[in-house]
């Protein structure tokens, strides 16, 4: 990835230098931003907080799907998905994981509570 991004930024910087030669300001200027695009893309990757996450190096023992989460913590998994980041949620391969840890803690929090609904009746 680093490498296509790497490239895309040579080509960009060639057909600057032709859109300059040509007198074409507009195309330069066009061409200039996508370059610019490409170096804070190249940067971003690079940088060690946004690292690439491989699926294959997490353990399933350690995390819930959204589903298992919901289950444990007795809640819609609508619920579950909308409260990802603050049950420390990670998106992997267009699904959402959660550490068992968090939800557990969270399921105990929530074990006594009442649920909201309707009056009972007497």
């Amino acid at each position: 990835m680093r490498s296509y991004i790497s490239n895309k930024i040579e080509h960009c910087k060639a057909e600057l230098m032709h859109a300059l030669d040509r007198n074409d300001y507009l195309s330069a200027i066009k061409l200039r931003a996508v370059q610019k695009e490409f170096e804070d893309l190249l940067n971003a990757f690079d940088s060690a907080g946004n690292t690439v996450i491989d699926a294959t190096a997490l353990s399933p023992q350690q995390y819930y799907t959204t589903r298992e989460a919901a289950a444990v913590l007795g809640v819609h998994p609508s619920s579950v998905t909308r409260k990802a980041a603050f049950l420390h949620g990670q998106k992997i391969n267009g699904r959402w994981q959660f550490p068992k840890e968090i939800i557990d803690q969270e399921g105990i929090k929530l074990r006594g509570r009442v649920k909201p609904g309707r009056k009972p009746q007497s």
